[in-house]
């Protein structure tokens, strides 16, 4: 949480393609690759990508939805 003017603020957890990576099993090229094929959302800064929780949970819902 953030402290501002007037109150609290939550911040949205932010992971890098490493901890995606390694919450998945999977390789951190792996995950650059969805993130360059959109198939994950993620935003960039300087030359590092980030990915919000929210888009992290809705990749797992995808996923999890088109294998049924």
């Amino acid at each position: 949480m953030i402290l501002i003017k007037g109150g609290l603020i939550n911040m949205p957890e932010i992971y890098t393609p490493e901890e995606i990576a390694e919450k998945l099993k999977v390789s951190e090229q792996t995950i650059r690759r969805y993130l360059r094929e959109e198939k994950m959302e993620g935003f960039k800064v300087g030359n590092s990508w980030r990915i919000k929780e929210k888009s992290f949970l809705d990749f797992i819902d995808q996923q999890s939805s088109s294998k049924k």
